[in-house]
């Protein structure tokens, strides 16, 4: 509609004197007339009565809407309340936020932000993890451990022990003496272990060994693709037969500065890994086969690591999956069938590095340093675990972890090296020793949730938590809640505590959210009872709230709009047609929802307000000498 100029219509007004256009900057009242209101610059009248009142209520805030989520009651109205809830976590750590709307629906209800000291990997509920004790004291600072069976062999310094999963240690005699064991590893039957002399062999799991080759430098040693590579300063040999002196390198790499990290081994190729400055690489050995002579190919690189991140270890799991510990965490790269490599994104981060990694099942557990998680943000040496077969944001090399074992309480140091026996997880602590999964309990763990807003960021008024766990299971969990996730949760607002007695167990948010707030913490608390070998299981949790944004008035205003009319003093002004002008205006004002100025002289209120609807009831007929298209009409207003 075309913008309706009435200025000089009124200004020349039959009776009574003008006043401003909505188009001017003024709204002055004339004094000579007796206004009641003013909307948008266009003085009026009130037309109260019982047919037309004047009205003012709240604005409608929220609207009830029907459930279409997965969990029952997500983000609908249950008796006014907005729920939220979860009911498993085997989705693992580091989802930031847990909306839906966010982040994939499926990672919201299956996530959780951080924790430690809980094990969420059954569907459907969490537990407490296994604690860890010390299978042996070692106090040197490069330790190297790998599992042989029915224990470990450990190696620290010039001393190597082969330690049962019990606990009984047996010194072994390697054959060196002198220089430090840099690398060990075995091929199931024999142990290998490197120093700077050379490399020795020995029977497992505690035979004497003896010095098999000569290197005369810092040697890595690794048995892949049933053979011996080794890693001499810049150069690579293939060991095979003969001895003990080095044949021909396989490689030597061209950049002085180069330290080769790992080996390990694909379906058709070797992969060895390493360094130079900023700048890692990982490079392919591929295999040719001729009758029955295997020949190995001169390295190619396959994989460059963005600059700054070095690969300092490589493990290969089921032919598919090479597991990559970088000095800024794991990735996890698919070994394709041409010996290329698929490279994944960063899926646990530790600036600690990830010095080594071993599987069991699905899972592979991965060192952190001293990054692993205990449970209230305390970190401590430790391990991560992957779980190969779940993978996030449908990308096929993202998958679900979780912080996993940790050492004691009071162990400092970083777990550098992790390995397995008898079905049980055991890793290496420089200056501390080997720790070992044990069948009990730790005594606590913790979970945080991401940012909990309900799918909008207006404030919501927190009502309750509502907590369940498995009343067969002895142990309890607190819910603690936060308006700010700045702290440790234990210095949270304690909500809700179960127990194996009281297992659903509901608990008030208003110390932890006394006022309405756009987002609220989560975190809950595991606590083992009494019984050390058995464990709380916690079932889930429904959170309720009710929106509370700033409420929005509207203002339902009768004002007469005639051609001819008198003020509260008898004071008469108008113009033919004048009624029809005005209310065009106002419906101009409505069509633009542009902001205008409400004014109410009877009340003092003045406000900035929107046009929400203009309606006319005409209750003045035409007559002969004139159209009297006036009447009352009611202007909505919402104040802003």
């Amino acid at each position: 509609m075309p913008f309706i100029d009435i200025t000089d219509d009124i200004a020349g007004l039959e009776i009574g004197p003008a006043y401003s256009s909505p188009t001017s900057s003024g709204t002055t009242v004339p004094t000579s007339l007796r206004w009641d209101c003013n909307i948008g610059g266009l003085p009026f009248l009130f037309a109260m009565s019982k047919q037309y009142p004047f009205k003012r209520e709240t604005a409608t805030f929220r609207r009830d809407r029907v459930d279409t989520e997965r969990n029952p009651g997500e983000q609908s109205l249950d008796s006014g309340y907005w729920l939220r809830s979860q009911a498993s976590w085997h989705y693992g750590s580091g989802l930031a936020s847990a909306e839906p709307l966010e982040v994939s629906d499926t990672e919201a209800q299956f996530r959780y932000k951080q924790g430690g000291g809980v094990n969420p990997w059954t569907p459907g509920q969490v537990t407490l993890l296994n604690d860890t004790s010390q299978l042996l004291s070692s106090t040197g600072a490069s330790q190297f451990l790998i599992g042989v069976d029915t224990g470990v062999l450990h190696a620290d310094g010039t001393t190597v022990k082969y330690v049962t999963t019990g606990g009984t240690p047996t010194t072994v005699t390697w054959g060196g003496s002198v220089n430090a064991v840099t690398s060990l590893t075995s091929d199931g039957a024999n142990y290998y272990a490197a120093n700077s002399t050379g490399i020795y062999k020995g029977v497992l799991p505690s035979s004497a060994g003896s010095l098999i080759w000569n290197t005369g430098g810092t040697t890595l040693v690794r048995w892949v693709k049933s053979r011996l590579m080794a890693a001499v300063g810049l150069s690579l040999y293939e060991l095979t037969t003969g001895g003990p002196t080095l044949p021909t390198a396989l490689y030597t790499h061209p950049s002085t500065g180069w330290t080769w990290t790992d080996m390990a081994e694909g379906p058709v190729a070797i992969y060895a890994s390493g360094f130079v400055g900023d700048t890692s690489m990982i490079y392919r050995i591929s295999v040719t086969t001729s009758g029955s002579t295997t020949t190995l190919n001169a390295p190619t690189v396959v994989a460059e690591l963005p600059r700054g991140e070095k690969v300092v270890s490589l493990y290969a799991y089921v032919g598919t999956y090479l597991v990559i510990g970088t000095s800024k965490g794991c990735r996890v790269a698919l070994m394709n069938s041409d010996g290329s490599l698929s490279l994944g994104p960063l899926i646990v981060s530790s600036s600690d590095g990830c010095y080594d990694a071993v599987a069991d099942g699905s899972f592979v557990y991965v060192t952190v340093g001293g990054k692993g998680e205990a449970g209230n943000r305390v970190q401590r040496a430790g391990l991560y675990r992957i779980d190969l077969g779940t993978n996030l944001n449908n990308n096929p090399l993202e998958f679900a972890v979780a912080a996993d074992l940790v050492a004691p309480s009071g162990v400092s140091g970083q777990a550098t090296q992790v390995t397995t026996a008898q079905g049980l997880i055991q890793f290496a602590v420089p200056t501390a020793g080997i720790y070992q999964q044990t069948s009990t309990y730790v005594s606590e763990g913790w979970m945080e949730t991401g940012r909990v807003r309900m799918g909008t960021v207006e404030s919501k008024a927190w009502r309750s938590i509502r907590i369940t766990s498995d009343s067969s299971q002895a142990g309890s969990v607190a819910a603690y809640a936060s308006a700010s996730e700045n702290t440790a949760p234990s210095t949270w607002n304690m909500v809700v505590t179960n127990s194996q007695t009281d297992p659903d167990q509901t608990g008030s948010l208003n110390a932890a959210a006394p006022v309405p707030l756009s987002a609220v913490y989560l975190a809950f608390k595991l606590i083992r009872s009494g019984t050390t070998t058995v464990t709380p299981v916690f079932q889930g949790y429904q959170l309720k709230s009710v929106p509370a944004p700033k409420r929005a008035e509207l203002v339902q205003v009768p004002v007469l709009c005639m051609d001819r009319e008198t003020d509260r003093q008898g004071v008469p002004y108008g113009t033919s047609g004048g009624a029809w002008l005005r209310f065009q205006v106002l419906k101009q004002l409505e069509a633009t929802a542009a902001t205008v100025q409400w004014l109410d002289y009877t009340t003092g209120e003045a406000a900035e307000a929107y046009i929400e609807q203009v309606s006319m009831d005409r209750t003045t007929p035409p007559s002969r000498n004139s159209p009297n298209a006036g009447g009352v009409v009611t202007v909505l207003l919402r104040l802003v």
